[in-house]
């Protein structure tokens, strides 16, 4: 007789489909920044921030500084996405988070530094809710004062 793989076919000969040898194998691991991203945001817009994994995430930003325009990206498409939801709470979030990695990530701040400022932009130029510009007030004071 010929050789069957064991991927193909379980060891008990049985095609089970409660089997362990049938599952599928597609399951990808989610990247740690991504998990981390995810985390730091409250589960309702009425939520506090989790401050710890918030600064979780600037240490692994500033050990994997090739990471941080990811994070970046993936802040300021989010930002966006909260703006127009108008959820405030989760915008001061995401500006905690850029005041963290302003204060942790100093020598890589070039790799997010235009995405923060697209955001201070976007925040700035929001006319109807004057708490927004001033998140985007506080943002751009923080970055200014980083730069010194």
């Amino acid at each position: 007789m010929g050789f069957i793989s064991r991927k193909l076919f379980p060891a008990c000969g049985n095609m089970c489909i409660c089997c362990p040898a049938m599952r599928s194998r597609s399951r990808q691991p989610v990247k740690r920044y991504k998990k981390l991203l995810a985390e730091i945001f409250p589960k309702t817009p009425d939520g506090s921030p989790n401050d710890r994994k918030i600064v979780k995430l600037c240490e692994y930003a500033a050990k994997n500084p090739f990471r941080i325009p990811k994070i970046a990206k993936y802040l300021e498409e989010r930002c966006h996405k909260e703006l127009r939801s108008e959820h405030i709470k989760f915008i001061n979030v995401i500006a905690e988070v850029y005041n963290k990695l302003l204060c942790m990530c100093k020598e890589q701040m070039a790799c997010f530094a235009a995405s923060l400022l697209d955001m201070v932009v976007e925040l700035l130029d929001d006319s109807k809710r004057d708490a927004i510009r001033i998140i985007g007030c506080q943002t751009l004071t923080r970055f200014i004062y980083s730069q010194v």
